[in-house]
């Protein structure tokens, strides 16, 4: 018998593709026919309160979905002080970010999906038309930023769910 059936599994596990393992009692088990083949990951990068998310970068890139806080935005017709310039520094002095930014830094590391998120408490974010209709705007700056077609940028709601497919 085998004292340790563990390491046995550990072995045939970590056998190289093609690989085998015999028992003492002469039974072979071949790595492709208990070892599912490999298969490629989903990736999702989350950028929570940052204005600046240059570290993430590396490790980001080609991400299937990328989550990235978009607190503030300038809104023609909405916000009567201001501008898109002064908004985003005033974010990017609190740690935040624009849905401008969102998107281009989607672009940078070629996510395929944006979702948008922690928008400020100025935006009721309720089922109204007003929210909706913010809510569409802020997703075309994003757009606009990212390069991304409209089915692939979101911004996020409350129990959201976002199917992420296999690779």
């Amino acid at each position: 018998g085998v004292r340790n059936p563990m390491k046995v599994m550990a072995m045939v596990k970590n056998l190289d593709v093609g690989g085998s393992y015999e028992f003492p009692d002469g039974t072979v088990v071949r790595q492709e026919d208990v070892v599912e083949p490999p298969r490629k990951g989903r990736k999702v990068v989350i950028c929570g309160d940052t204005a600046d998310c240059r570290a993430l970068e590396g490790l980001g890139q080609d991400a299937d979905v990328l989550v990235h806080e978009a607190t503030n935005t300038f809104l023609k017709g909405i916000d009567k002080d201001g501008t898109l310039q002064g908004v985003t520094r005033d974010a990017k002095i609190h740690g935040h970010s624009t849905p401008y930014m969102a998107g281009e830094f989607a672009k940078r590391i070629n996510a395929k999906k944006l979702v948008m998120n922690h928008f400020s408490a100025r935006y009721k974010g309720d089922q109204s038309v007003e929210s909706m209709t913010i809510m569409t705007r802020m997703e075309r700056q994003a757009i606009k930023a990212s390069g991304l077609d409209e089915e692939s940028v979101a911004a996020a709601w409350d129990f959201m769910v976002l199917p992420v497919a296999r690779n």
